[in-house]
């Protein structure tokens, strides 16, 4: 059996084609493992600098909380929960009073006087 010079020139073009694709295919997995290492160097790097800037961004909080500006702020937001907190007990107290001036008028009403005498406050002066 002898093979014509074109089935040789056939043979040898597919063996040339199969050893190119071969070596493309390695190439380009040698590329992509370069780049696979480049992108976890790349990675980590990236981690270190969102660390350093986590870091920073707690040591800025810190400075601003104690400088001026953070005091005034910390001294605005207790200025207003204390001024929230009077408020709360104005009213518990403006409460108790009606209570008071409530239960004070069903006696008076139950008693047969109708006419009731101040009494005096804590502070020994009678109402206002």
């Amino acid at each position: 059996m002898k093979l014509s010079s074109g089935e040789v020139l056939a043979g040898v073009i597919v063996f040339v084609l199969v050893v190119f694709e071969v070596w493309q295919y390695l190439d380009a997995k040698a590329y992509r493992e370069t780049m696979n290492a480049q992108l976890v160097i790349l990675s980590s790097r990236v981690d270190g600098v969102d660390e350093r800037v986590q870091q920073a961004r707690e040591k800025l909080e810190t400075l601003e909380q104690s400088s001026l500006g953070g005091l005034i702020e910390n001294a605005n937001d207790a200025l207003i929960q204390g001024w929230s907190a009077m408020i709360d007990t104005v009213e518990k107290e403006l409460q108790r009073a009606k209570k008071g001036f409530d239960n004070q008028g069903n006696s008076a009403g139950t008693s047969g006087n109708s006419q009731s005498t101040p009494t005096p406050g804590p502070s020994g002066a009678g109402p206002l």
